[in-house]
């Protein structure tokens, strides 16, 4: 009987350090992370850029990137009824999105003008 107090203590204080140590200040958890919508498109090689704007939650990111796959299925159904070719249509539709954690860093310096750059 003995034995079990403590094991039933023991489990208590893990769960307690558990709990305290999730709600520590200045390390948010997982679900206070904010997130934004990077995105990439075929006119520009598909290098990932961020987009303006951070969400409040992961789940709101994707929304983001749904409102924006409506907006732009809108544009480039337009682009077709008024009879832009293919090329200014793929310029317009093709984007992917994908939501990422949001830069909580200092960005980093501009390059040097002129400089030679490593790969």
């Amino acid at each position: 009987m003995v034995v079990d107090r403590g094991r039933m203590t023991l489990r208590l204080g893990l769960v307690a350090v558990a709990a305290i140590g999730a709600a520590l200040p200045g390390r948010p958890a997982a679900a206070e992370q904010e997130y934004v919508i990077w995105r990439g498109t075929a006119v520009g090689g598909f290098e990932w850029q961020p987009s303006s704007g951070n969400y409040a939650s992961r789940q709101a990111c994707e929304e983001g990137i749904e409102g924006r796959k409506r907006r732009v299925a809108r544009v480039v159904a337009f682009l077709r009824r008024i009879g832009v070719d293919d090329t200014l249509q793929h310029a317009v539709g093709d984007r992917i999105y994908e939501c990422r954690p949001a830069l909580t860093g200092p960005e980093p310096p501009a390059p040097a003008v002129g400089t030679a750059q490593s790969p």
